[in-house]
């Protein structure tokens, strides 16, 4: 009798386990999210209202690349063969400085730069907008100086001016940019 205790026991507590972990996984579905209601994109050259060196294009491609490389929808090189547009506006461009020169202390050795923008997404068929002006926002490090010098005196490090700095940090934020632009054109659907 104590066997079969122990046996309904143990087939209860499977039961009871084996119902929680099945009713918790009921609203999960395998696969990717639904694809979006469009099946063509134009992206517009960005436009920018910020003072971001040379953003544009850059921002531009990339967005573009990280279409292509989701795969999901087709983009087109003319606006009036799309279903949907994609307009960008570089809204807001700031450089903060992270750490000073040892030897001037008025001038950054580092900084940290962040763009944002504003994504506008047109509906061609319909005339309506999916959603205006989203923001999406991106930052990273701009170093003027060699973290890696061994020899720090002034006249050895190899440094480059804030200009070369920025033109070297700016890919990273454009990647950034595509890859968040496709997500929120591509997501939640």
């Amino acid at each position: 009798m104590q066997e079969f205790k122990q046996h309904s026991y143990k087939v209860g507590l499977f039961i009871l386990i084996t119902t929680l972990a099945v009713t918790g996984c009921a609203n999960y579905k395998l696969g990717s999210a639904p694809p979006p209601p469009f099946r063509t994109l134009f992206v517009e050259a960005a436009v920018n209202d910020s003072f971001a060196p040379l953003a544009q294009a850059r921002v531009s491609a990339e967005i573009r690349e990280a279409f292509i490389r989701r795969g999901q929808i087709k983009l087109v090189g003319e606006k009036e063969s799309a279903d949907a547009v994609l307009s960008i506006l570089l809204a807001d461009y700031r450089r903060a400085p992270l750490a000073r020169d040892s030897n001037d202390t008025a001038r950054a050795q580092d900084y940290r730069i962040s763009l944002t923008a504003l994504l506008s997404l047109y509906d061609q068929n319909t005339g309506n907008y999916y959603f205006q002006e989203r923001p999406i926002h991106s930052q990273t490090i701009a170093l003027r100086g060699n973290p890696y010098a061994s020899d720090t005196s002034p006249s050895s490090i190899e440094s480059h001016s804030y200009t070369q700095s920025e033109h070297v940090a700016l890919p990273r934020l454009a990647r950034d940019f595509g890859r968040q632009a496709a997500d929120v054109v591509l997501g939640h659907w």
